[in-house]
């Protein structure tokens, strides 16, 4: 799939999980100029940001890259504004857990 699918999901899951640009940007430890041009297509995503991305959105990495369109997102009701780095770093804890759980849930049948 073209490099623009992946940018336009990136904006995509942040924008639906109400996350700002600069939100996102201390949750990577990057600047905000860099989600920018991610999410404009101007720079790549590197393997340790796609890994932190698909944590936090619970997506797979297929689905981000636009190799795959399954996505169930695991949806948080956040009641602040002011959400910290550390907020989005337990969501994605939080993500990952869910997402290896779904997935043991399908090796074994249990869907």
């Amino acid at each position: 799939m073209e490099a623009s699918t992946i940018n336009i999901r990136l904006k995509q899951l942040r924008k639906e999980s109400r996350i700002t640009q600069e939100q996102m940007a201390e949750y990577l430890g990057v600047d905000q100029s860099l989600i920018t041009k991610l999410e404009n297509g101007t720079r790549s995503l590197n393997v340790t940001l796609i890994d932190k991305i698909c944590n936090l959105f619970g997506c797979s990495e297929a689905y981000l890259m636009g190799e795959d369109d399954a996505y169930i997102p695991l949806n948080f009701a956040f009641r602040s504004n002011g959400i910290q780095s550390e907020d989005l770093e337990s969501i994605a804890v939080v993500n990952k857990i869910a997402m290896n759980i779904r997935y043991m849930n399908e090796l074994l049948g249990d869907e």
